[in-house]
């Protein structure tokens, strides 16, 4: 079985030519969930898509109207679990997420969950690939801890600037180092659930184009030299050292023991509630001294301002497929949207707009390649029903 992948734009037409094709849609997921195995909320959708029909009968009335996308299990959503992937600590939220709020009322319909790697180490990329590829979501939303998207997943990946998007409701396992990606197939739509997602209007948005780019790693690959030609910008040489810094020390497990003193109890009472693989690690975290937090706290505030000093001498920092890590990107405030064909664009907080914009520009000038067929892979990669 083989199905078109998602895209804002082709809904959008699809939607505009005749709205009840959503109820077409909903069957589209719910026969593409039965072959996946049916992990999915497929009655849940449809009975949604009937009420968006009924309240909302103008697609063009709500930004992502009838939009279906999925979220990791560590966002809040009434009525599904939410999990840090240590099925002990589960639980059953009696809130949605804020995040999740802005996208119902934006017009997106939720398809299901995608499990998460315990304690939030790595992002849900392959089950976000899946799900995009077998075409049962645009879009996908996740926890994103340090560098666990890479950046080259073959998807475009929106790091929205945090001040501008809350968290609350969002499973971060690491506040100072934790933030939220959207994974799409096309950077456009990325940018459209952004602004949906955005809850604040007060950032500084430049609306004056770069001048000057900055190279973070591979500054000879192809990769970094095809942006150079396209963009047509003086280029600046980058030091390296805070940027990777910064993305090794937010990948640090003492970012965690804060996050775990409310599970404590029940781990040193009941270890076998955890995997047997993660039971070190665990205990290693809770045991990290108070001062070990400090110290990496004060060295991200030192390593935050030479970022920022960084930023004077460019305007836009393109982030190669060979430094492999956008992992400083929350850390420091910024925003960020790794392309499709590898590699990411890095922007002072704020820079939202400009960044899709330019973005939006370099995928335009390749051949398309996200709304032909792809081949449904033989499992769910849904995690709740």
């Amino acid at each position: 079985m083989r199905a078109p992948v998602l895209t804002l734009d082709g809904l959008r037409s699809r939607f505009a030519r005749r709205p009840n094709s959503l109820l077409d849609l909903a069957d589209d997921i719910h026969a593409r969930c039965a072959v996946l195995g049916g992990a999915c909320i497929a009655a849940a959708f449809y009975a949604a898509a009937r009420d968006l029909l009924a309240r909302h009968p103008d697609p063009s009335a709500l930004p992502l109207w009838g939009v279906p996308y999925a979220l990791d299990a560590g966002i809040d959503v009434v009525g599904l679990t939410t999990s840090i992937g240590a099925p002990a600590f589960d639980l059953q939220p009696d809130f949605d997420a804020v995040v999740v709020e802005r996208l119902r009322a934006a017009g997106a319909l939720l398809v299901g969950k995608l499990p998460v790697d315990p304690f939030g180490r790595d992002a849900p990329v392959a089950h976000a690939l899946a799900a995009i590829a077998a075409g049962l979501a645009a879009f996908v939303l996740i926890g994103d801890r340090a560098d666990a998207v890479p950046v080259d997943c073959g998807l475009a990946v929106v790091k929205p600037t945090l001040a501008g998007v809350s968290i609350e409701g969002v499973s971060a396992m690491a506040p100072d180092v934790d933030g939220i990606a959207i994974l799409t197939s096309d950077v456009a739509g990325g940018a459209v659930v952004r602004r949906a997602l955005e809850s604040v209007d007060g950032l500084v948005r430049p609306a004056c184009p770069p001048g000057r780019l900055g190279l973070l790693g591979g500054e000879t690959s192809e990769a970094a030299q095809a942006i150079i030609e396209r963009l047509g910008l003086e280029t600046v040489a980058t030091d390296v050292t805070p940027f990777a810094e910064i993305a090794a020390l937010a990948r640090d497990d003492v970012w965690l023991a804060p996050r775990l003193d409310d599970m404590a109890t029940a781990f040193a009472e009941q270890p076998e509630l955890v995997p047997t693989r993660l039971r070190r690690r665990l205990s290693e975290a809770l045991a990290l001294p108070a001062c070990d937090l400090a110290r990496a706290q004060r060295r991200l505030l030192a390593l935050r301002r030479q970022v920022e000093a960084a930023f004077s001498d460019f305007d836009l920092l393109f982030v190669a497929p060979e430094f492999g890590s956008t992992g400083f990107v929350n850390a420091c405030g910024l925003a960020a949207i790794g392309l499709p064909d590898g590699g990411a664009l890095v922007g002072a907080g704020g820079t939202d707009d400009r960044l899709g914009a330019i973005a939006a520009t370099l995928t335009a000038l390749n051949k398309p390649r996200s709304t032909r067929p792809i081949d449904i892979p033989a499992s769910s990669p849904l995690a709740h029903r």
